[in-house]
């Protein structure tokens, strides 16, 4: 299926194939593969894994959206279906808040992504409620993980000097102005919620990579002994 049979409004997904690929290959072809996906829209991201990573022929993805008409982006579930009906054999919808979704769902995931609800509180919830369902090797993205509020406008560029005096010791200005404005609004925007989950996760994962989106790798599970009963 190319975008000349499919219905898309929007591309905010395929600027990350080349990090994907890097982040997923591993997985590619892998019998039994499941994956989980908060926040579907018109089906950018979900097409693009059943068509190189969940290719075999059991490999399954659970699609959560609220599938509504949006005011904004109007039916577009209806555009999601068109998009991935080659696939369909390989999605389960869940339609509804992600915060009641989660709890019908039962692991284990190999690979998690979240792009849900963009705030703080979202991004931890929506993680704090999937990672016991990922798997010991599982990926989990969190899209937008440098997302500001687009009434804030553009990060503004600071002078020549400051830019370089910035280079000079090993920064990178566009990072740093960045912060700065997430760090002013930050329950408003997912980076709060990701940073203090993993904060909770020290020992259990590792930072596979930290651009506009964030992934990991879950290195350990929690001990027997650890849930609910320490001393």
């Amino acid at each position: 299926m190319t975008d000349n049979d499919s219905q898309f409004q929007e591309n905010w997904f395929e600027h990350n194939i080349p990090q994907w690929r890097e982040w997923l290959g591993a997985f590619a072809g892998r019998a039994g593969l499941r994956a989980l996906e908060i926040g579907s829209f018109e089906g950018r991201s979900t097409r693009w894994l059943c068509g190189n990573i969940l290719t075999a022929p059991d490999a399954h993805i659970d699609c959560v959206d609220f599938f509504a008409v949006d005011p904004v982006y109007g039916d577009y579930h209806a555009r999601f279906r068109k998009n991935t009906a080659a696939y369909q054999d390989k999605i389960s919808e869940y339609a509804g808040p992600s915060f009641e979704m989660l709890r019908q769902l039962e692991g284990p995931y190999d690979i998690v992504y979240i792009d849900g609800w963009h705030s703080a509180f979202g991004a931890l919830s929506d993680g704090v409620m999937t990672w016991p369902l990922l798997n010991v090797g599982g990926v989990m993205i969190f899209d937008d993980y440098l997302w500001l509020p687009p009434k804030l406008g553009k990060v503004a560029k600071p002078s020549g000097l400051s830019r370089r005096l910035t280079k000079l010791r090993g920064g990178d200005w566009r990072r740093e102005a960045l912060q700065r404005r997430i760090d002013s609004v930050a329950v408003d925007t997912p980076k709060l919620g990701v940073d203090h989950l993993l904060d909770t996760l020290r020992g259990y994962h590792e930072v596979i990579g930290s651009q506009y989106q964030l992934a990991v790798r879950k290195t350990r599970g929690f001990d027997q002994g650890q849930v609910g009963h320490d001393t």
